[in-house]
């Protein structure tokens, strides 16, 4: 499995929480009821001469759920059902109507879709009746880590289709983040941006958190013993 390694440095004075999130494919970017969420995180000291790194796996995952809260901000979202998936399939969400209050099924599907996408489609559940008994679905689509899942959750429309074109981003942040609860991507864009294609040298990148609150982005993993100043791309 193909996968890239993050490097973590803080140059700054306390302890800093970096919290990593997958950026959301075009298909999403713009739709309001889609919103960040992550478990991966990494508690780094200040000038910590040791090496602190996040491994990223290239393994997607879609996911869906059920539970008696609405996707929204602040809402903590775990699928009740995740699976590792592939671009080029199909994958069905079938949500069961309240009551009684059950969690979908997700599987597989031989229905094409376009090259580099995959697909994620919902039954024809009554959504409006299930929110009535304060029954919510919602489906995922993100990254697997070691570290736990990065990606984005949004509340599912019936019998409709989410294709998506997976995008090789991130965004590295510190702040007042929870695990797997949704954040709004206003919230993310003071840290810092980065992507494959651009900002990775033989499968590695450094972020730092510079002494005055700053990104600095460089390609390659840090040199050992060295600060990382000056250079790549500041944020």
């Amino acid at each position: 499995m193909e996968s890239y390694t993050l490097y973590l440095v803080n140059r700054s004075a306390t302890v800093q929480n970096f919290w990593c999130f997958l950026a959301p494919p075009q298909e999403l970017a713009n739709d309001p009821g889609v919103f960040a969420s992550s478990s991966v995180c990494l508690a780094v000291p200040p000038n910590d001469p040791g090496v602190n790194s996040l491994v990223i796996p290239v393994q997607y995952v879609v996911g869906a759920g059920a539970s008696n809260e609405a996707v929204g901000l602040g809402a903590v979202i775990n699928s009740s059902v995740t699976q590792y998936a592939d671009v080029s399939q199909v994958w069905q969400a079938a949500y069961a109507d309240a009551p009684p209050n059950m969690g979908p099924s997700l599987y597989v599907t031989q229905d094409p879709t376009p090259p580099n996408t995959i697909a994620i489609a919902a039954n024809a559940f009554d959504q409006a009746q299930n929110e009535n008994n304060a029954w919510f679905g919602n489906m995922s689509f993100g990254i697997q880590t070691e570290a736990g899942f990065m990606g984005m959750s949004w509340s599912p429309y019936p019998n409709q289709v989410r294709t998506i074109t997976p995008n090789l981003s991130f965004f590295v942040a510190t702040g007042d983040f929870d695990s797997n609860m949704l954040t709004d991507w206003t919230q993310l864009q003071y840290g810092a941006q980065l992507s494959v294609s651009q900002n990775f040298s033989l499968g590695a990148c450094t972020v730092t958190c510079t002494d005055t609150g700053q990104w600095n982005v460089t390609p390659g993993a840090p040199m050992q013993g060295q600060a990382v100043r000056g250079g790549g791309v500041q944020f």
